[in-house]
């Protein structure tokens, strides 16, 4: 049953969408089918990436006066009231980018599944109006054979995803917070910036250019995207 519903709604109209732009795409070429797909789902998230990453701007711009509260007030409950407080005086839901994240992961792995599998139509049929008929060009743009191993492509995709955890981490700013808690986050923040990059190389290498080339566009496009929030909300001035 779940795995019908998660193939009906997510996979299949994926999987189709790829094959209507390898249809379109100059020279059936599947690595632009690729990029332009995913191009497609990120514009489709934009509005909830967006959002995010306005959130956590705005909470980030917020730290002086949540560091105040902290400093002046010593009761923990008292601390906390005044905290939400300043959050709904500021509009601020410190748990939306964390709703965001969690709404968009069924579409992701969707897509990641789609790269993977490739063009395998006895995973699931091809709608009726979609007319990608193969040979399919798996050699994109005469370099880099999809259905291979790239690890010029690997590095790009780690390489690209650690510039996306440094601008990540300048909106999020420092973890706050002593003892365990503290050090567990700031732990985490640090294997987000650096073991996440590594093993986007190592997963990408392993399973085919497909993969990396996916991780390469989603991560170029996550990159302007947070460069153009930040120009448009001017450094964060905007609680």
């Amino acid at each position: 049953m779940l795995h019908t519903l998660w193939t009906t709604i997510f996979y299949r109209p994926l999987f189709n969408l790829l094959l209507l732009f390898v249809s379109i795409a100059p020279g059936s070429d599947v690595g632009l089918a690729v990029i332009f797909l995913t191009i497609l789902v990120k514009l489709i998230l934009f509005p909830l990436t967006q959002r995010s990453i306005e959130s956590q701007m705005r909470m980030k711009a917020l730290e002086p006066e949540i560091n105040r509260i902290k400093t002046t007030v010593t009761d923990k409950a008292e601390q906390n009231k005044q905290t939400y407080a300043l959050y709904k005086e500021k509009k601020v839901n410190p748990f939306s980018s964390c709703l965001l994240v969690l709404l968009q992961i069924p579409v992701i792995i969707a897509l990641y599944l789609v790269f993977i599998h490739g063009l395998d139509s006895t995973l699931v049929t091809a709608y009726p109006f979609i007319h990608a008929v193969p040979p399919f060009n798996q050699n994109f743009l005469g370099l880099f054979d999809l259905t291979q191993k790239s690890l010029i492509l690997a590095v790009i995709a780690g390489a690209s995803q650690y510039v996306t955890g440094v601008l990540a981490q300048g909106r999020q700013g420092k973890p706050s917070g002593e003892g365990m808690t503290g050090q567990f986050a700031k732990t985490m923040q640090t294997q987000m910036l650096y073991v996440l990059p590594i093993m986007i190389v190592i997963i990408a290498y392993r399973v085919s250019a497909a993969v990396a080339l996916y991780w390469i566009t989603s991560n170029i496009f996550t990159i302007a995207q947070e460069l153009y929030t930040r120009r448009k909300m001017k450094g964060g001035t905007i609680v």
